[in-house]
């Protein structure tokens, strides 16, 4: 991209596309064009903020832009016949599009916009690259609603390029699936033909032209697995010296078959043995070994999070929360409590415990501000529980020193005054 094809899109910020839209600021520039926040006007009125994508290329013919926007406008008809309203929340809205003549006939597209920024951006705020567990499960199983919607259509509708760079989080903590240039359907011999995506995020039979529902759940698979544990799955692998590009896909799924992903705990011990297995499972070499869809991957991922202990070693998570403390693993305590400790399914009876250890091990991870936040949760759960009035006034006092502690003087003097007035002298 040459500087001056991007001052051409930047001039186009304060022009007005169709009558309605007002082009505010360029968000971001590709080879196909920009996309820029917009305001979106109403009998002269802006009534929202709207993503418009405008297209480098000028006198666009209303066939070029369908073929230019064949992919979203995909998208977009799957989503009008979607039922599965929970899939809707974590795709992006399609508004409208058309041929702008105001500035010089390109093409544009008009969407709902979302604030946020990539995971792939995302990963790289947490130490290492590891996200906190609870978080990447939180991700993974509303990408996985999000499949479920395209994979339910008749015929299923692929991703094709399900990667970090294309899951948009939300300022609300939502994520949403974006980037659907290779999207497709499925013909009727059962497959998507060709081979399109992402190389390193490929599953072996995108590589050979054939990909399946199954393709998308081995990417998001690679998703996880770098989000747990900071790495990349086959970054072990070394392509040999002089290998022409064309070969290189045949050549990465052959090794991918051949040398197989590390287990993730090998890498973080934190990780559970449930969650190792959901991982490899999702990246078998065969698609018939995976999860044969999203829906069931999320029922997996369901399922481990209520079970909540080291795939049937007995060990809670709270006793290996307890034990990895006491041993001095503080952080790997708070990855294994976290999780648990933030599912809002459990009785308060089951969260509580779990909070306080939560609460410690942040303490011992010299993590203040954490620590005093889940302590002050674990208070909130106190109305809804029968607890000995020595527990209660051993919460309030380790709640104060917490926020103390993170430097929040107004929060301290509260749990201060609540203990004062709820145990006196105690």
């Amino acid at each position: 991209m040459t500087q001056g094809t991007d001052t051409d899109l930047r001039a186009l910020v304060g022009r007005v596309v169709d009558g309605r839209y007002v082009l505010r600021e360029l968000l971001g520039a590709g080879g196909f064009g920009g996309v820029f926040l917009s305001e979106q006007y109403v009998l002269g009125r802006p009534v929202r903020r709207v993503a418009c994508k405008v297209s480098r290329r000028k006198g666009v013919t209303e066939r070029t832009a369908g073929e230019l926007f064949a992919d979203v406008l995909q998208l977009a008809g799957a989503m009008e016949g979607m039922t599965d309203a929970a899939a809707r929340a974590h795709l992006v809205h399609v508004y409208d599009g058309g041929i702008a003549r105001e500035i010089d006939g390109r093409a544009f597209l008009v969407m709902e916009y979302v604030p946020g920024h990539s995971l792939a951006d995302e990963f790289k705020q947490y130490p290492d690259g590891r996200v906190p567990r609870g978080l990447l499960l939180k991700w993974a199983r509303q990408i996985c609603v999000a499949l479920r919607g395209l994979h339910a259509q008749v015929p299923p509708m692929l991703h094709r390029d399900l990667k970090p760079d294309n899951v948009l989080l939300g300022a609300d903590g939502t994520v949403r699936l974006i980037d659907f240039g290779l999207a497709a359907r499925m013909v009727e011999d059962g497959h998507v033909p060709g081979v399109e995506g992402t190389i390193s995020y490929m599953a072996p039979e995108t590589s050979e032209g054939a990909s399946i529902p199954a393709s998308d759940v081995y990417s998001l698979g690679l998703l996880m697995y770098q989000g747990l544990t900071g790495e990349f799955a086959y970054a072990h692998l070394e392509m040999p010296t002089g290998l022409p590009s064309a070969a290189y896909p045949d050549w990465l799924a052959e090794a991918k078959r051949a040398h197989p992903a590390r287990r993730p705990s090998a890498i973080d011990a934190s990780i559970p043995r449930w969650l190792d297995e959901i991982v490899l499972r999702c990246l078998e070499a065969r698609p018939m070994d995976r999860f044969s869809s999203a829906e069931a991957l999320l029922a997996a991922i369901t399922e481990g999070e209520l079970r909540g202990d080291d795939a049937g070693t007995g060990e809670s998570a709270l006793d290996k929360a307890r034990r990895l403390r006491s041993e001095g693993s503080a952080a790997a305590a708070v990855a294994v409590a976290e999780p648990a400790a933030h599912d809002t399914r459990l009785e308060p009876k089951d969260r509580y415990p779990l909070l306080r250890e939560l609460a410690e091990a942040h303490a011992a991870a010299n993590a203040h501000t954490e620590a005093a936040r889940s302590f002050a949760e674990a208070y909130d759960l106190l109305g809804r529980l029968r607890v000995t009035q020595t527990e209660r006034c051993d919460l309030l006092g380790r709640t104060e020193q917490a926020f103390r502690a993170a430097g929040n003087a107004y929060q301290a003097e509260r749990f201060a005054r609540l203990r004062r007035a709820e145990c006196g002298g105690r």
